[in-house]
């Protein structure tokens, strides 16, 4: 059945709602933030635009609310990952293959979270940044050795190996698994360059 056969039949408000979040995800990851239009994404929910503005007052504040829910089921894929992992070790190394499954499972994320529209609006860069910051706080708790600020700063710096590393996983085709970019990340983010020349 398709999107829009579905889309035809009567829903609650939340599960529209849902359902018009996971559409406007491939649209928007599709064809970028400027070049979707309302009309464009009502028509591939199978939604008069009507409906689709009883969910969202504008196109501005659908991806907002797209980009938030991203944002915020990565963190859970990676806040997830750790519960029941003993060493921080293996907790890096976790957290870097939810961090990989994540984009598998979900490869439109990849077109919102990384793409060009954040730079678009101020508030999908504050939005983007408040995703890059609960990540950077997570991988500081893992650092215990040096002091809270020292330990943020490493933090981003391991956010930027994992976003650099997954841009190129994705742009060339994701040749590794998930586990072998994990894998990789982790021992980079771990040893750093010192370990590997």
């Amino acid at each position: 059945m398709s999107v829009t056969a579905t889309a035809t039949v009567r829903m609650p408000a939340a599960e529209r709602r849902e359902q018009l979040l996971d559409i406007a995800l491939q649209v928007f990851a599709r064809n970028g933030y400027h070049e979707t239009s309302m009309n464009t994404l009502a028509a591939e929910a199978g939604v008069t635009k009507p409906v689709l503005y009883q969910h969202f007052a504008s196109k501005h504040a659908l991806f907002a609310q797209v980009l938030e829910r991203t944002g915020d089921r990565l963190h859970a894929a990676i806040a997830e990952s750790a519960v029941g992992v003993d060493t921080p070790r293996d907790r890096v190394e976790a957290g870097f293959a939810a961090f990989f499954h994540f984009f598998v499972d979900h490869p439109d994320a990849f077109g919102v979270l990384y793409g060009s529209s954040l730079g678009a609006e101020p508030e999908f860069r504050r939005e983007a940044r408040r995703v890059q910051d609960t990540f950077i706080a997570m991988l500081a708790r893992l650092i215990n050795k040096v002091d809270g600020d020292d330990a943020l700063v490493m933090a981003a710096g391991i956010n930027g190996i994992s976003e650099g590393m997954v841009r190129y996983w994705m742009h060339e085709g994701r040749r590794h698994t998930a586990d072998e970019m994990a894998a990789l990340t982790a021992r980079l983010a771990w040893g750093g360059l010192e370990e590997l020349s």
